[in-house]
C-alpha cells in the first residue's frame, strides 16, 4: 500500500494547521509568549477558552521537559522532534524567548514531519528575515524544498511510517546515537499504528545510548467521553490507531518500561494544571478569560497527557528522575 494511501493522511496535515492556530490564539490573550508562531497563521482565530488553556498546559509541561534536558550537564545534546509541523521552540530556544540558564543549548536540533508541512514550513523559514537569522550562516535546501539545514538546525519532509528511510535522513544531518539525544511527540504517535510505534521505539532502545522520551497524546478512549471524543474525531478522518493501545497512564508507562527504559513516568493534565503550575500562574491564567465549563474543563484534561522516559546509565541523567518532574 502506499504511504499516502490513507485516508486520514490529510486530516493529519491538517492537524498542524488547527494547533498553530489554537498557539496563535493562546499567545494573542496572553496564556504564552512567542513571537514566532504568527509567521505561521495565515488567519488567526480566537479559540474558546477550554482550548486556550489546554495549549497553555501542552506548551508548558513540555517546555519543561526540553528544559530539564538542555540543562543536563553534558556536551553535545541532540533534540529530535517528531511529527513537528509548525512548531517554534528551536526558535523560542536560539532567541532566548525560553530561559534558559548559560550552557544550556544543544548542538543539534531536528525536526521531522510529513514532506507537504515540511515543505511549507521551509518556505516560511526562507522568507521571513527574523527566522533566518536565528538559523545563522549557511542555510541549505534539498529534496526538492522539504529538507532545510543549518549548523544546527535541520527540518527532514518524510513520513515516520517510513522508519528506516527516517533514520538515514537523520543521520544524514548528524544525529549521533552516542550523544544524549531527547525525543519529541505531540499528539504524533497517537496517529501512527501501534506497530508502527513499537518499531521507532525499539531502534530508539537498541540504537541511541542515552535518550530520553516526552510524549503528548489522548488517553481513555473507553468511557463515555472518550467514546464521543473518538467519533468526532472519525468524523473529521481523524483516526486515532494508537489509543487503544495505551488506553491507561501505567499502559503509557509500560510502553517505555517493558523495553528497559531506565524511568518513565505518564501523568494526565488534571495533574499537569493542579501540581505543575504555582498558585500564580494559576491565577495569572484564571484571569485571562472566563472559564464557565469547569467541569468540561477537567473531563477533557482528563483524557489527554504528559508520558516522560529515558535510559542512560550516565549519572548527568539523574536529573531527568521522573519523581522531579
Amino acid at each position: 500500500m502506499s504511504l499516502h494511501s490513507d485516508p486520514s493522511y490529510e486530516a493529519v496535515l491538517q492537524t498542524n494547521d488547527d494547533a498553530t492556530v489554537s498557539r496563535q490564539s493562546a499567545v494573542q490573550l496572553g496564556y504564552l509568549q512567542d513571537p514566532f508562531v504568527h509567521f505561521f497563521v495565515k488567519r488567526p482565530t480566537r479559540r474558546m477558552p477550554i482550548i486556550n488553556r489546554g495549549s497553555y498546559l501542552r506548551s508548558m509541561a513540555l517546555d519543561r521537559m526540553v528544559k530539564k534536558f538542555l540543562a543536563m550537564p553534558l556536551p553535545d545534546k541532540q533534540i529530535v522532534s517528531l511529527g513537528a509541523g509548525f512548531d517554534t521552540r528551536y526558535f523560542m530556544i536560539k532567541s532566548g524567548q525560553m530561559a534558559l540558564g548559560p550552557g544550556h543549548g544543544f548542538r543539534h536540533y531536528f525536526e521531522v514531519d510529513l514532506p507537504e508541512n515540511a515543505l511549507k514550513k521551509a518556505r516560511i523559514l526562507k522568507q521571513r528575515k527574523e527566522l533566518q537569522t536565528l538559523l545563522g550562516e549557511g542555510v541549505t535546501l534539498a529534496a526538492g524544498g522539504a529538507e532545510l539545514s543549518s549548523n544546527d538546525y535541520h527540518l527532514i519532509g518524510t513520513d515516520l511510517r517510513d522508519w528506516p528511510r527516517t533514520v538515514q535522513r537523520l543521520q544524514h544531518y548528524g544525529l549521533d546515537v552516542t550523544a544524549p539525544t531527547l525525543f519529541l511527540s505531540e499528539c504524533v504517535f497517537i496517529y501512527l499504528p501501534p506497530e508502527i510505534t513499537t518499531g521507532i521505539l525499539q531502534w530508539i532502545t537498541t540504537s541511541m545510548t542515552h535518550v530520553a522520551f516526552a510524549l503528548y497524546e489522548q488517553i481513555l478512549p473507553n468511557d463515555s467521553f472518550g467514546r464521543m471524543m473518538i467519533r468526532n474525531l472519525l468524523a473529521r478522518h481523524i483516526d486515532l490507531k494508537g489509543i487503544q493501545a495505551y488506553p491507561q497512564l501505567e499502559d503509557q508507562e509500560q510502553r517505555f518500561l517493558k523495553l528497559g527504559w531506565t524511568g518513565a513516568k505518564a501523568v494526565d493534565m488534571n495533574a499537569v494544571h493542579d501540581q505543575w503550575l504555582d498558585e500564580n500562574d494559576k491565577q495569572r491564567i484564571n484571569r485571562l478569560e472566563i472559564l464557565d465549563e469547569l467541569e468540561e474543563w477537567k473531563l477533557i484534561s482528563s483524557h489527554y497527557c504528559v508520558a516522560y522516559a529515558y535510559k542512560s546509565v550516565e549519572e548527568g541523567f539523574a536529573a531527568l528522575s521522573v519523581q522531579e518532574l
